[in-house]
């Protein structure tokens, strides 16, 4: 049957862009308090609601929270007498208490002042362990903010929107954090590091910086010398500054943008990666004075991060978008549970740090590792499948032809006769890798279960990412970003052409910048997708730069303002613009109206144009949650979206 879609009005708006007449019927839709739009909002709610009251939505919720994965701390904080740590239950960022055997025994002494705001991770101060340093996100802002409490006390003591990053220094006591302005209408912004001393109850400016930078960040030394500032111009690039706690002297390390990352500071030098003079990254050690030398050179890997234990540095790397562990002493790799598998930072122990690590068939878990060897701290599920099989292969872009490496986890006995459903993740963008997860990160489908029930799953590592150093980014950014679609069709094409699929039988999932990517694919091939979930994506090309956090994304996407080349560029695949009569597949479109990072204009003006445009039967859906942020909800609102999402994947390619 062909929907009967809630009335979509236009408005006869048409903007002049270099020349070019572009018409933006559904202009009307930014305005999220208009209560024209609240009525559209709450129209297309209830016509989602009706379409899944008669599918077994609270049977499906109800096999979620059974699947549930253990709660896992992301960052392990040494306070008190055990950790803190941030953990996502539900969809929900909270913060909890674990002891010193890694279980969890409480949340935080609740601050009044700060009731009803979100929560995203907790810092104590290194000299009194009864202030803590909180982020927090407050109802609809466009940016975050550092609130300084005494949890003793409950007392809120100060607070500062607009941050990014901070750092507690062992060596002053102190709370280091940068603030960025951002002038959506100029593009200008500018990035101030201040340092805020508890005791004193004083804020003193410790740098600032009037060069372009689209946010700060800070960094502290282990022995609590130093505060390395980084003033961001970009996703990659930044100027670095090295503060002495001792005085608060100031030393800049680079008089231009370099992509490095912070290691940290040993015998008074500085250590960091460097892929500005090696592509795939080497370590170099840094003076005070700003001279280089390197001490790991570039090799095959791609050098992410690393971290000092023992007075040691060790290094994470990756090969073909799976994680290593060096040592920087000796060269050698520290064995992994899985050659195919993410590891990273998470914390600190008192006799070594803490590692989080997973792949496609091993859940999360916590390691520990002492400088000769990982032992488990955390276990995840202990479900096994010896009987799924996991292969990397690389698939030619269709632009360009360049191979882009892909994941594929199926039965170790699958056929390829062409009928298994599919279900493709991938994200491309911001200098951010994609390497393995037990769960994909939108629908939050468990690989191997959807293995297990006789589906395949692809895990796709398109350009626009960091998976092969700066030149893998570059390739899908600005005027390069069409190549990240031309790879993910690459990818779908090639696994049709192994047999292992067909056209129509493949489900995709993106959010973000990876709802960008859905947006994109689903405008420029329609035919190759049985089912697409769209999560708070970009849709908007042309007036995203006009948004709050514009001038932070122009750096990767390009200013649509700066030139007709430009311009034109973006229009070329600004999914919104390009939505035309045809046949659509079957698209859930989801965004939240409390989104501080994609404004929610964004999936509703593409739900509208693709309702009015599409000519199949297939139902275009709009979800948009009255108190989602930049995901899927939280509590039971996170659940029935995720059911949601994973029905609707189900019956279309089952049906497909």
């Amino acid at each position: 049957m062909k929907y009967q879609y809630p009335a979509r009005p236009t408005v006869d708006r048409v903007e002049d862009w270099f020349g070019t007449r572009l018409p933006d019927p559904y202009a009307w839709l930014r305005n999220a308090k208009d209560p024209q739009v609240l009525d559209f909002v709450a129209r297309e709610n209830a016509f989602t609601d009706a379409y899944f009251s008669s599918r077994p939505l609270n049977e499906k919720i109800e096999q979620l929270k059974a699947d549930k994965l253990p709660v896992l701390p992301r960052e392990l904080i040494p306070w008190r007498n055990g950790f803190l740590s941030s953990v996502v239950e539900d969809g929900d960022y909270k913060v909890r208490v674990f002891n010193e055997k890694l279980e969890d025994v409480g949340g935080l002494p609740q601050v009044h002042a700060l009731d009803g705001l979100q929560v995203f991770s907790a810092s104590p101060c290194p000299a009194n362990e009864s202030i803590m340093a909180l982020m927090v996100q407050h109802p609809g802002a466009a940016r975050p903010s550092v609130a300084l409490c005494d949890m003793d006390s409950r007392i809120l003591l100060h607070e500062v929107h607009g941050v990014f990053s901070l750092c507690w220094s062992k060596g002053d006591g102190c709370l280091y954090y940068s603030s960025t302005k951002a002038n959506s209408e100029t593009q200008e912004s500018h990035s101030v590091f201040y340092r805020y001393d508890p005791a004193a109850g004083a804020e003193t400016v410790v740098y600032e910086d009037d060069s372009y930078a689209i946010f700060g960040q800070v960094y502290p030394s282990e022995d609590g010398a130093y505060v390395m500032a980084a003033v961001c111009q970009d996703y990659a690039l930044a100027r670095w500054v090295a503060i002495r706690t001792a005085d608060g002297a100031a030393a800049v390390l680079t008089d231009k943008p370099v992509e490095w990352k912070y290691l940290d500071s040993l015998d008074g030098a500085h250590y960091f990666i460097t892929v500005s003079e090696a592509e795939r990254g080497a370590v170099i050690r840094v003076s005070g004075s700003g001279q280089t030398q390197v001490v790991l050179p570039e090799s095959q890997r791609i050098l992410d991060d690393g971290f000092s234990l023992n007075g040691e540095l060790y290094i994470l790397a990756c090969q073909d978008v799976s994680s290593r562990l060096l040592s920087l002493k000796t060269g050698q790799e520290v064995p992994l549970p899985s050659p195919f598998g993410a590891l990273s930072l998470a914390g600190r122990a008192k006799d070594g740090v803490f590692l989080r690590f997973e792949s496609f068939l091993i859940p999360p878990s916590i390691l520990r590792f002492d400088g000769s060897a990982l032992t488990t701290a955390v276990a995840g599920s202990r479900a096994e499948y010896p009987d799924q099989v996991v292969e990397q292969h690389f698939a030619p872009s269709t632009g360009d032809g360049t191979p882009i490496p892909y994941y594929i986890v199926r039965k170790r006995d699958a056929r390829p006769d062409g009928c298994a459903p599919v279900l493709m993740y991938a994200y491309g963008g911001y200098n951010i890798s994609m390497p393995p997860s037990y769960q994909e990160m939108v629908t939050q489908v468990i690989v191997p279960k959807w293995v297990e029930n006789g589906g395949i799953y692809v895990h796709c590592n398109l350009r626009g990412g960091n998976e092969y150093g700066p030149k893998w980014h570059e390739a899908g950014m600005a005027m390069n970003k069409r190549h990240c679609y031309e790879d993910f069709i690459g990818i779908a094409e090639q696994i049709i052409r192994d047999g292992w699929t067909r056209a129509g039988k493949i489900g995709i999932a993106g959010c973000s910048n990876g709802g960008l990517l859905m947006s994109a694919l689903v405008t420029m091939r329609p035919d190759l997708w049985g089912c697409v979930i769209d999560s708070v994506p970009h849709t908007d090309m042309i007036h995203f730069a006009e948004d709050d956090r514009g001038p932070m994304y122009i750096t990767e996407y390009g200013n649509p303002r700066e030139s007709k080349e430009m311009f034109q560029y973006l229009l070329s695949y600004s999914p919104y613009h390009n939505v035309r009569k045809t046949d659509y597949p079957p698209t859930y479109i989801q965004t939240g109206e409390l989104d501080n990072n994609v404004p929610p204009y964004h999936g509703k003006k593409f739900a509208a144009r693709m309702q009015a445009e599409n000519q199949s039967e297939n139902p275009i859906l709009l979800r948009v949650l009255a108190e989602g942020s930049h995901d899927r909800g939280k509590g039971e609102v996170f659940w029935r979206t995720i059911a949601e999402m994973q029905l609707f994947l189900e019956e279309h390619l089952k049906e497909s």
